[in-house]
């Protein structure tokens, strides 16, 4: 962890002011907007970008979109009514508010809603993926998030940008396909981990030598993303050369086992063949309570394990424990995190809220200590996904026992929020004091998956940027 340094008078002077304005939250919003706050490092990048931001790209390519579902379209579907976006359409304004509105969670009405709102979130990806598989598109929304980094004095970013694509058979031809799906599953029907770990090794020697391409084609994806997202000029009279950006792979745990193992694969390879270091980790993602993730839950788990013992340099980040009680049964709610720590081996942990009902909850708390492994809160998420907020939040909890914290987004765009309000709802629900907050920012780049080099230059420019903060009080 990065030593904070700075000058004892001038930090006395910002705490003492920090602790005047504790329960105003104007105030807050003022003083967290100009502090330095390191980096955000869980944020995906097609929940990040506004639905203003949406709009304007799907109006300026002429998209459809179904204005009772909000659901957008390349082509013109022949079975399902639509209009044509356009700056220029007639009753604009109307349109646009109502699509924000079903494109974020901006005037959401849970009993106007069918299911839930963790529904309702999870499914505004889905409204918006006719626009969000172009590499030129995906770009577009990089830009929005690096112009509100800098803006909000956010000096990093670490963006969940996209997943690989893999074939049907997931490189394994059409009979080891089937072979190994019904092997896999047949593991997970009896409980027999040490089998499936076996068969697990056993398909990366397949992926080994057929993936070649597709790992490849991923690199050169990632790369030319953010290529596109670097303008050779000031965007919008901002300055975004200096913001350093880095990528994560995922997969969805949505998908079919072996699409999932092919996923990871790839990213784990990518990341560990990747020269220009623009792919730094792995994660996983989607609703924790879905199916298929329920389901396959411990098998993920051993997949990032067997992926560990084959690239033990590639970082990982996984969504653990973004549950609570109402998503699943209450047993559901006893192994996520433990299992993403001491089985899967991740190096951060997202989202984490499921702590309080965890099994050996204390045993698991020291072992994050003892191994530093830091845990991304997303505050603003996490109420609404999931209704926790305020004591019902376990970051007091981690606080304590002196977890390693992290404040981000995670999907801004669509919870209408930024990690200017995330630190500002921290210091109001939490109590925590300035020399916490700054440790947070700190964090965020002492545990990010840049190299250590990378690391230690970022912190010394951090810890400029806060000198020089600090001398304005």
């Amino acid at each position: 962890m990065t030593k904070i340094e700075n000058g004892s008078d001038t930090t006395t002077n910002v705490h003492e002011y920090f602790e005047s304005i504790k329960g105003n939250h104007a105030a807050l919003r003022q003083f967290f907007t100009a502090m330095p706050k390191g980096g955000d490092v869980h944020n995906h990048l097609t929940g990040s970008a506004y639905a203003e931001t949406y709009f304007e790209l799907a109006a300026k390519k002429g998209m459809y979109v179904n204005p009772e579902t909000g659901r957008l379209y390349a082509q013109k579907p022949m079975e399902v009514e639509t209009i044509q976006l356009s700056k220029d359409m007639d009753d604009l304004h109307n349109h646009r508010m109502a699509l924000i509105d079903k494109w974020s969670i901006r005037n959401f009405q849970p009993y106007k809603y069918p299911l839930g709102p963790d529904e309702y979130f999870f499914g505004t990806f889905g409204l918006l993926s006719a626009l969000t598989g172009n590499v030129e598109n995906l770009a577009y929304l990089m830009r929005e998030l690096k112009l509100r980094a800098v803006k909000e004095n956010v000096q990093y970013l670490e963006v969940m940008a996209t997943s690989p694509s893999v074939p049907a058979d997931c490189f394994l031809g059409e009979d080891d396909y089937k072979t190994y799906d019904e092997q896999l599953k047949a593991c997970v029907k009896k409980g027999d981990y040490d089998a499936a770990r076996v068969l697990l090794t056993d398909i990366i020697g397949k992926f080994d030598d057929n993936a070649t391409k597709a790992v490849s084609d991923y690199v050169d994806f990632v790369g030319h993303l953010d290529e596109l997202s670097n303008p050779s000029k000031n965007h919008l009279g901002v300055d975004t050369n200096n913001l350093v950006c880095r990528y994560q792979g995922y997969s969805s745990r949505g998908g079919e086992p072996l699409k999932v193992f092919a996923q990871l694969y790839v990213v784990h390879k990518a990341c560990a063949e990747e020269s220009n270091n623009l792919l730094v980790g792995c994660n996983i993602v989607a609703a924790e309570n879905g199916e298929k993730s329920m389901l396959y839950y411990r098998l993920h788990m051993e997949m990032f394990a067997a992926l560990a013992t084959k690239f033990p340099k590639v970082p990982t980040s996984l969504h653990a424990g973004e549950l609570t009680l109402g998503l699943g049964r209450p047993e559901h709610l006893t192994y996520h995190i433990r299992q993403a720590v001491n089985t899967a081996k991740a190096h951060r942990i997202g989202h984490g809220v499921d702590l309080p009902f965890e099994q050996d909850s204390d045993e698991l708390l020291k072992v994050m200590k003892k191994n530093e492994i830091p845990v991304e809160i997303n505050l603003t998420s996490n109420e609404f996904i999931l209704g926790v907020k305020d004591a019902e939040h376990p970051i007091s909890l981690y606080r304590k026992a002196e977890v390693p914290l992290m404040l981000c987004t995670d999907d801004p765009g669509i919870l209408r929020t930024s990690l200017t309000e995330q630190y500002t709802l921290a210091a109001l629900r939490y109590g925590f004091s300035y020399g916490e907050m700054k440790e947070f920012a700190f964090n965020a780049i002492s545990y990010s998956f840049l190299t250590a080099t990378e690391r230690e230059k970022l912190s010394t420019q951090l810890n400029d940027l806060f000198t020089e903060f600090e001398e304005k009080f």
